[in-house]
């Protein structure tokens, strides 16, 4: 079968255009030409369309022909009688992060499905993409290639979710696991330990893959975004990642090291968990529209809590380190009141229609942050019940071997099934209450760190925030509303989120006044903010009760659970 041939140029740089020339065999006079809708990753529409300025379609000898664009991304060639079909377009390259693509003066960044064209009705085709980029460019990619600035994809599928960035300036480094290359190639400013770096990464491959037994494919690439500008995303690949972290001096700071660590042992586990083991509406990947599902909780939630388990599991994370992260899931948790009114179920569903951002105060709540907490329980419970000889890993090694590694999707059903099997009985409370339903998490959290020989505790209900329920942002020297707990003093008195705080009692709102405010239950405080330009006093009763505590993992007694938990193999 005779593949879609591209060719990638630009002409400079700085305009953020790369251009496209992608050459088709032909299998009618009329055929239609499409953009995927959304990527891999993100289920949300992506409308990449938007970031086309030209196109044209010709025949083998130059002749142009006839199209016209049937809907935001499908366009209709007609009245094609050679062999072969040449579309020629642009992209906007201009955003830059672990799921978009960029042209600059020392890169071409593309992610073919935000901007490669695709026939619906023949999904087999393979593509042969040549990039006119300098001779010392090398590209990282985990595809292979035909020659240094060529690469081949064996059909559709594979070549949208395969990423590259082509660079002169690329660093590159591998290590080897159970006869697996693994690839670690870095794009901007860095100052690494390249031995801990490596250590580390390799520790975490290795427990993971121990778990599973392999891991889906011959090689694996991290490719990392290293921007000046802000910047903190990851998306999973077939076999391989993108990431980006920025600023650059950010990967400096120990904060910034391991946020690089949690990413990358996250996007890792992907590579079984939505790569291979795949919901059954996305078995293959329908480019063209919305493909809805419910089990983000399984996908982004279950791999959320096993990126950072594994970085305990392997000794890359200390226990603290560990624990830091899963009191900052409790935090989003706890933080968020859409958990009173929207599934994480429901939620996942949702994303397509109002993505990942905050969306309207108190709807919805976090695939990843419920999902997470809902796969502590799950794990907890199972140990609890078979006296720790299985595990949530259990379900999902089972998981892995029934659908992943024969290429059958799974269903919400399949999933609860290879729980129950693996807890010897349905967690029914796990899937009703808290998978499906909007039941507090609290005491069942309470109940899973009990086991574990944790307590969890509070800060004291000191501060603004903590006082009267409005969560405030610091911008600068201001302070903005960023939410407002349902019912809360602050809400009652009539404050509004994105207002700006401007004093509390008559003095002046900073930061020290705005965490160390303390008052007795039924006092008043006057605050005024500033209000689309106006100044407005509102009088804010205090209630007694606390709001957006910040809740912290206080270690009892080690328990045996705890001992299964942090060393869990196959």
């Amino acid at each position: 079968m005779v593949p879609v041939r591209y060719i990638l140029s630009y002409q400079q740089p700085s305009r953020k255009y790369i251009d496209f020339e992608a050459t088709f065999p032909v299998s009618s006079e009329v055929m239609e030409f499409c953009l995927p809708a959304w990527r891999p990753g993100r289920y949300e529409l992506g409308n990449f369309a938007k970031n086309i300025q030209k196109w044209a379609a010709f025949d083998t000898n130059g002749n142009a022909l006839p199209f016209e664009k049937t809907n935001k991304d499908t366009w209709k060639v007609s009245d094609i009688k050679t062999h072969t079909v040449v579309i020629c377009y642009n992209y906007y390259a201009a955003e830059l992060n672990a799921g978009s693509t960029w042209i600059d003066e020392e890169q071409m960044y593309v992610n073919p499905v935000n901007c490669f064209l695709y026939l619906k009705e023949q999904p087999d085709l393979g593509y042969e993409i040549h990039l006119d980029v300098p001779k010392e460019y090398q590209i990282a990619c985990g595809l292979p290639l035909k020659d240094a600035h060529t690469i081949v994809a064996k059909d559709v599928q594979q070549v949208m979710d395969s990423p590259f960035i082509a660079s002169a300036t690329l660093w590159h480094r591998t290590y080897e696991y159970a006869q697996v290359t693994y690839h670690i190639w870095i794009q901007g400013r860095h100052d690494l330990d390249e031995k801990r770096l490596l250590d580390e990464f390799k520790a975490f491959t290795i427990s993971q893959v121990s778990r599973f037994g392999s891991i889906p494919c011959t090689d694996y690439h991290f490719i990392f975004q290293f921007p000046d500008q802000a910047a903190r995303h990851g998306v999973e690949h077939d076999n391989s990642t993108v990431i980006a972290i920025g600023p650059a001096e950010r990967l400096q700071t120990q904060a910034g090291y391991e946020e690089l660590l949690g990413i990358s042992c996250h996007e890792l586990y992907h590579t079984w968990n939505i790569k291979s083991i795949r919901p059954k509406e996305m078995m293959p990947y329908d480019f063209s529209k919305e493909n809805y599902s419910r089990l983000g909780y399984v996908a982004e939630g279950v791999t959320t809590y096993y990126g950072d388990l594994y970085l305990k599991r392997s000794g890359v994370f200390s226990t603290e380190q560990y624990l830091a992260t899963l009191e900052d899931q409790l935090k989003r948790h706890l933080h968020n009141a859409g958990r009173f009114n929207l599934s994480v179920a429901d939620s996942s569903f949702d994303t397509w229609l109002d993505g990942y951002s905050l969306g309207i105060p108190h709807r919805k709540v976090s695939i990843y942050t419920e999902g997470c907490l809902c796969a502590f329980l799950t794990d907890v419970e199972i140990m609890h019940l078979t006296s720790g000889r299985k595990s949530l890993d259990d379900a999902m090694v089972l998981m892995n071997d029934r659908f992943g590694k024969k290429g059958i999707g799974y269903t919400e059903a399949d999933y609860r099934a290879c729980v129950a099997e693996i807890a010897g009985k349905d967690l029914e409370w796990i899937f009703e209450d808290l998978i499906y339903g909007t039941a507090d998490y609290l005491p069942h959290l309470e109940r899973a760190l009990e086991l574990l020989g944790f307590e969890l505790q509070f800060t004291n209900a000191k501060g603004f925030t903590q006082q009267t329920g409005a969560l405030v942002l610091t911008k600068g020297t201001g302070f903005k509303l960023h939410a407002l707990w349902p019912d809360s003093p602050a809400e009652m008195a009539g404050l509004s989120m994105g207002d700006e705080l401007v004093a509390f009692n008559g003095i002046q709102a900073d930061q020290f006044l705005n965490t160390t405010v303390d008052m007795e239950k039924g006092e008043i405080m006057n605050v005024t903010v500033l209000r689309n330009r106006n100044l407005l006093e509102k009088q804010v009763v205090v209630s007694g009760e606390a709001y957006y505590l910040h809740p912290k993992l206080v270690k009892g007694n080690s328990t045996n659970l705890r001992e299964i938990w942090w060393k869990n193999k196959r």
